[in-house]
């Protein structure tokens, strides 16, 4: 795990330092091809534990942490509607859509169903790569971010209930709305409890010891990693958690900007340092990933020219609904596109 770790933190830091050469290239396209090197050189390859899906969460928890805390509060409450329509009803209308299009194929239609959950839109640090030194249109970059937020609980959700299905043979209707609202509204609870508990500690340790300044900064980091699992453990959703302990962090961020200004100014650089870090490192495993699947051949045979087209029409059909709903919100055609694009080529 420890040599896993070094060959993950080096490519990392090794796509920042390309990065700095092509800065017209995404770095998260430049971490992808770092990721694919490492996975054809069979050394480095071989140094690189399995992943595990509990593992590669745990890397993104605090990217989404981070991305909650430069969110401000109150655009939640202005956007509550519109993050429902493109986090809830959009993830469900495009499963819908996209499972009734691959059961076409003659795939089983539990399964279809499980494909278009699994090829719902993704959370914001996939949005953020395609998205990066692209000018986008201030309404959309705002829904998209919004959006990306919190789709990740409801995909999830989908995903599990459909693998229910395809399981037990039939699909659970008032388990699955039950199992959204727990998981949400557990969420939620935990993030903001735990958010309180973290902050008041911090607040009260900065005040019995203005020394305790390194200590801040380390119960700062951890504090997605330890609300992620306190949420997973009690079976809410650890996404939804860190998301909105990051947006009660900017509240406190924004209050305490002018009472500790060199604290706050430290904060700003330690977090651009491990989003990039973190955000370098998920690419690089993205790109390693791409390489292992192949070789484990996971798709072979006469299977690949079927998963080729599912997947195409998985995607168009994503494109397609998201496009419509664009249209039916007044974005205009061009509007519509980039919103469409936005999420779907993030997938």
């Amino acid at each position: 795990m420890l040599v896993s770790t070094i060959v993950l933190m080096v490519a990392a830091v090794l796509s920042s330092i390309i990065s700095s050469f092509f800065p017209h290239f995404s770095i998260n396209y430049i971490s992808i091809f770092v990721g694919l090197i490492i996975g054809l050189v069979p050394f480095l390859n071989g140094r690189i534990l399995p992943f595990h899906t509990e593992v590669f969460m745990y890397i993104v928890a605090p990217l989404i942490y981070f991305e909650g805390q430069s969110t401000r509060i109150n655009m939640i409450g202005k956007r509550l509607r519109q993050i429902l329509e493109t986090a809830v009803l959009l993830v469900i209308v495009g499963t819908v859509f996209a499972g009734f299009s691959v059961s076409l194929l003659g795939i089983p239609l539990a399964l279809a169903f499980l494909m278009g959950a699994l090829s719902t839109p993704t959370d914001a640090t996939a949005t953020e790569s395609v998205s990066e030194g692209l000018i986008v249109p201030e309404r959309q970059e705002n829904i998209l971010k919004m959006e990306s937020l919190f789709n990740d609980a409801s995909g999830i959700i989908l995903v599990t209930a459909m693998a229910l299905w395809v399981k037990n043979g039939q699909f659970n209707y008032q388990q699955t709305f039950f199992d959204f609202l727990r998981s949400a509204g557990g969420g939620i609870i935990i993030g903001i409890v735990a958010a309180l508990v973290m902050i008041s500690f911090r607040q009260f340790l900065g005040r019995i010891n203005h020394n305790a300044y390194n200590a801040q900064i380390l119960l700062f980091i951890s504090t997605p990693f330890f609300i992620y699992f306190i949420a997973e453990e009690l079976k809410v959703s650890g996404i939804i958690a860190v998301v909105c302990a990051g947006l009660m962090q900017n509240s406190e961020s924004i209050r305490s900007r002018f009472i500790t200004p060199r604290q706050f100014h430290n904060g700003l650089v330690l977090l651009r340092l491990l989003r990039e870090l973190l955000n370098n490192t998920i690419f690089v495993i993205l790109g390693l990933l791409v390489v292992r699947i192949i070789r484990d051949d996971l798709i072979i045979g006469n299977t690949n020219s079927q998963w080729i087209v599912i997947g195409i029409l998985l995607y168009i059909t994503n494109l397609l609904v998201r496009y419509f709903y664009g249209l039916l919100s007044k974005m205009g055609n061009k509007g519509s596109i980039i919103f469409a694009l936005g999420e779907s080529m993030a997938q």
